[in-house]
């Protein structure tokens, strides 16, 4: 697989299938594939998966047919990692420093320039922060939905103790 190609997978179980809608409603624990094993692993007993606070759940395109009970391998593109981290760190963080950068050069000649360069920093920062969030929302329906990978052909069983 080159790197054009590469996934940051997780297991989830399928809870309920749209037939007409081709989408699958899919839940993973925070801790595991159930939420409920002492370490974070993928890899749990069929009959504690309960939705809960230490599960999330989400909706995909049922693209491998899965149906209701059967566990799916979910990938997010790792390159959009990179992209969110982006968008999230160094946009803000430009708007801020370019903002500051402009306030300090209007306002150069005057006493309280630092003061104008602090609240310009500011300014920019917010401002990083809005853009930031609009061009995530642009992009939500991209390379950050979840894609259904395959179906296991089997349920995986727990190797760490349970809580």
């Amino acid at each position: 697989m080159n790197s054009n190609n590469a996934y940051l997978e997780r297991l989830a179980l399928v809870v309920s299938v749209n037939e007409e809608c081709r989408t699958a409603v899919c839940e993973y624990g925070v801790n595991g594939l159930c939420g409920s094993c002492t370490e974070k692993s993928d890899n749990c007993v069929p009959d504690i998966f309960a939705s809960g606070p230490k599960t999330m759940s989400f909706t995909l395109k049922n693209t491998c047919d899965a149906k209701v009970n059967q566990v799916v391998r979910v990938g997010v593109p790792a390159k959009s990692l990179l992209l969110s981290s982006f968008i999230s760190y160094v946009i803000p963080l430009v708007f801020m420093i370019s903002g500051a950068g402009l306030a300090f050069w209007l306002m150069s000649g005057h006493e309280n320039a630092d003061i104008y360069a602090a609240v310009g920093a500011f300014i920019g920062l917010v401002s990083g922060f809005v853009t930031a969030a609009i061009t995530a929302k642009i992009m939500q329906n991209t390379i950050w939905n979840p894609r259904m990978l395959g179906v296991l052909p089997f349920t995986p069983k727990c190797n760490t103790q349970q809580k």
